[in-house]
């Protein structure tokens, strides 16, 4: 609470940027209103004393300054550990193993689509690391901080056809249940904060109910009460009730299979024979507090940042303006919030260029359009005015104050047009598969090593430790491996002659004698003069 009112007492002491607005003949008030009040006005913040200025920005900056610097001792000891967020997610994997030939499918289908996966990390890298702090504050699985992938590869602004929108994929009564604001102005389900600590919130509360993860998720997909019932039946039935023994969709009897076969991916890609892109364990974003109403050509501008960029970062901003709320935050690269402070200190021009207008019913839209400076297409845009409509129905609009739009104006309506589309979830369908890797497992037997192992499948000892993330040759007795077969190769032909053995044959081709007799179909060890031997 201290620092918020020593940010607003600053606010106060650089107040031109207001002042420039009411000598413009505009009274805003709070932005986000609901569009019908024509009675606007703008409480200017009463000015603190120097004094109060000076002392209170004494001891609140020396405090904050210690607690920047443990944080960024603590940030430089986690990077020490883990050099890159893969690793750090990787030691927060504790989700038991689900042992289904459905988590192998979806393992194939993401190995196979490497270009696919790699597209959901490149979109997600800006918002990983903010996903894995969360989820780590609250002692989750790690797998969680996956979850977006399967529910929107990881894109703030899909939707789907259930009408379920964001990273996380809410729909509007959950999102609402969980705090999440939908306005003519903003849509809370597309913050990334915000949607992710609702997302986490209603996990946390699910899992509270069932007491088992995966039961968890399958409530995220399916719903907590679906998912009760089904409980409950197998249990009147005297049945298992884990989720891989429940009857559901079949949506969600896929939902958890998809996670773990990403998890599994994730745990260990070069088993998968596919590499995934680095992603920095630093933050890519800082939140902060934003107590003005502001353009957000401004903001962008403040920040030195696209305005695209600044979208991205703030896929809930639908409007030209940024209405200021005290729960929302305002979300800018890590290394530009120095920036966007100092700059916003030193501004001395309108923080807003938008202003609320209440139009007359039957007022000609081309008219209106024409005496703010806009074309008729921007400002059926930026006010979600039907395409056909030829006259204004008496609602409140956005139009600029400025006489007319410059590029820089023009640029950032396409930005804000793009941002509001929503885009369909990204399920990889239009990748076409690379060619299919086939996995393998090996359960180990009494008297195989890793060398006997590697040789058998036609692969090097590295390469087998590396499909299974060990550090060392040693294996045991019944420890299952992953194998990712070789690379085809030429299949070779051999004429069998007298006092050949299916043993001598291996051994002269380099291969395995219990290969040799798979790929001929082979019973028995003599081999009949004559016949013809295929050596893969």
């Amino acid at each position: 609470m201290k620092y918020r009112l020593l940010a607003g007492l600053l606010a106060t002491l650089c107040a031109s940027a207001f002042a420039s607005e009411q000598a413009a003949g505009i009274s805003i008030s709070r932005l986000d209103y609901q569009l019908s009040s024509t009675a606007l006005t703008f409480k200017e913040p009463s000015k603190p004393t120097p004094e109060e200025v000076a002392s209170l920005s004494s001891t609140l900056f020396t405090e904050a300054q210690d607690q920047a610097e443990e944080k960024q001792t603590l940030n430089i000891a986690d990077a020490a550990k883990h050099p890159d967020l893969w690793s750090r997610i990787r030691t927060g994997f504790r989700m038991p193993d689900l042992d289904s030939p459905t988590v192998r499918k979806w393992e194939q289908y993401y190995a196979n689509r490497p270009d696919y996966l790699n597209r959901i990390i490149e979109r997600g890298s800006r918002y990983l690391y903010h996903v894995v702090e969360e989820v780590e504050k609250r002692g989750m699985p790690m797998e969680i901080a996956l979850l977006p992938m399967i529910e929107s590869a990881y894109n703030p602004k899909a939707e789907s056809s259930a009408r379920a929108s964001g990273m996380w994929q809410f729909i509007p009564e959950t999102g609402k249940r969980y705090g999440l604001e939908r306005t003519w102005w903003y849509d809370g389900r597309r913050d990334v904060v915000a949607a992710t600590s609702a997302a986490l919130d209603y996990l946390t509360e699910i899992h509270g109910m069932f007491g088992d993860w995966q039961l968890a998720l399958a409530s995220y997909n399916w719903g907590e009460n679906a998912v009760a019932r089904a409980v409950a039946k197998n249990q009147n039935a005297g049945l298992s009730t884990t989720y891989s023994d429940l009857r559901m969709p079949v949506e969600t009897a896929n939902y958890v299979p998809k996670l773990m076969a990403v998890r599994n991916i994730i745990a260990n890609p070069s088993a998968y024979g596919i590499e995934i892109a680095d992603v920095p364990n630093k933050p890519y974003f800082k939140a902060i507090e934003n107590n003005r109403h502001m353009d957000v050509r401004v903001a962008a501008q403040l920040a030195e940042i696209p305005v695209a960029e600044l979208l991205r970062l703030n896929p809930g901003f639908m409007r030209p303006v940024i209405a200021q709320k005290d729960e929302r935050k305002l979300v800018l690269p890590a290394d530009k919030v120095e920036t966007f402070q100092t700059n916003l200190a030193k501004y001395d021009k309108p923080l807003l260029n938008w202003q609320p207008y209440v139009t007359r019913k039957g007022e000609d839209l081309s008219r209106l359009a024409g005496q703010f400076g806009i074309s008729l297409a921007e400002l059926k845009n930026v006010n979600d005015i039907p395409a056909k409509a030829r006259v204004a129905a008496g609602q409140t609009i956005l139009v600029p104050k400025v006489e007319h739009l410059d590029v820089s104006d023009r640029q950032t309506l396409a930005a804000l047009a793009s941002n509001r589309l929503a885009d369909p979830v990204d399920r990889g369908e239009n990748d076409q598969p690379s060619a299919a890797k086939n996995f393998t497992q090996h359960r180990v037997a009494r008297g195989e090593t890793a060398f006997s192992i590697a040789k058998r499948y036609h692969i090097s000892v590295a390469q087998l430790r590396a499909m299974n993330g060990k550090k060392n040759n040693r294996v045991a007795v019944g420890e299952t491996l992953r194998i990712a077969a070789a690379p085809a190769q030429t299949r070779k032909q051999y004429v069998a002659k007298r006092g050949d053995t299916v043993a001598a044959v291996a051994k002269r081709f380099n291969v395995a004698a219990v290969d040799l007799m798979k790929w001929n179909n082979l019973e028995h060890a003599n081999l009949q003069p004559g016949s013809r031997i295929v050596i893969h």
